[in-house]
Order: structure tokens, then C-alpha cells, then sequence
């Protein structure tokens, strides 16, 4: 079994009490727990002015939780609880690459720079030696001509 990275961002609605938020956010952990899930972080939901409305509300508290699952199960039924959940005014799971992939997509980006250094190495060194090649054969061309 493999373990696999995910956040959860969430927006619930805006008239709801302080206790009542942090009920559905203890909910949606232990959702996860319950399902050999771990969190890994958690932000406390806010209250945030949102750029644009959602279901006609121009407020909301944000949360969102960072969290490992052995079982893609557990993303469904935690799926499933967001759906219907009428607080919830919108969601959204991402899976967040792990850490070997972070580590494999460092070295691809260093790897590639480093192709690019040396290409605009090698595309530096070629222009000086074609000036050097293009002056000596102006001067050939130069001593034919003389020789007219």
C-alpha cells in the first residue's frame, strides 16, 4: 500500500457560529483519522471576504487541511460528507505530489539548467570563432583582389 499526500480546501458558510465551524472541520478530521488517514496540517477556517460570490455569499470561512490516506475509500467518503454537507458552500481535493516526486522534479529543473548554461556556453564560444574565421577571410579575399 502507498501512501499519497492530499489537501482539502473548503469554504463554509459565512452566518454559521464559531463552534459550528470548528464541529464540520473536527468532523472532516476525523473523517480522515477514522479511515487510517493522518493529518499533517491544519488551518484554523477564517472569515474571508471572497473575490467573487459563491451560491450569492460574499463571505465565507476558509479552511483547509493537509493529510496522508493509504485508501482512496477514505477520499470517497470524505468526498461524500462534503456533497452533502449544506455548510459547505465549495471544496476542493488536490493531490499534492510526495516527497520522492519533489525530490525527482529538483533534479529534472537542476538537469535542465544546467543544459541551458551550457548551451549558451557553447552558443557564446561559437560567434567569437566564426569572427575570427570570417576576418582572415577578408583578408584572402582582400590579397586576391590585390592580385587582380
Amino acid at each position: 500500500m502507498r501512501q499519497t499526500n492530499y489537501e482539502l480546501a473548503f469554504h463554509l458558510n459565512p452566518n454559521l457560529e464559531g463552534v459550528r465551524v470548528q464541529e464540520i472541520k473536527e468532523k472532516i478530521e476525523n473523517i480522515i483519522t477514522s479511515n487510517k488517514g493522518v493529518v499533517s496540517y491544519s488551518k484554523e477556517p477564517e472569515k474571508i471576504r471572497l473575490s467573487y460570490e459563491i451560491k450569492h455569499v460574499g463571505n465565507s470561512f476558509f479552511g483547509y487541511i493537509q493529510f496522508n490516506l493509504f485508501e482512496s475509500q477514505a477520499l470517497d467518503e470524505l468526498n461524500e460528507q462534503l456533497k452533502l454537507n449544506p455548510e459547505a458552500l465549495r471544496y476542493l481535493i488536490i493531490k499534492l505530489p510526495s516527497d520522492l516526486q519533489k525530490k525527482q522534479s529538483m533534479l529534472k529543473q537542476i538537469k535542465m539548467r544546467e543544459r541551458q548554461e551550457k548551451r549558451a556556453q557553447t552558443k557564446a564560444v561559437i560567434p567569437t570563432e566564426s569572427k575570427q574565421e570570417s576576418k582572415e577571410l577578408d583578408k584572402k579575399l582582400e590579397e586576391i583582389i590585390e592580385g587582380l
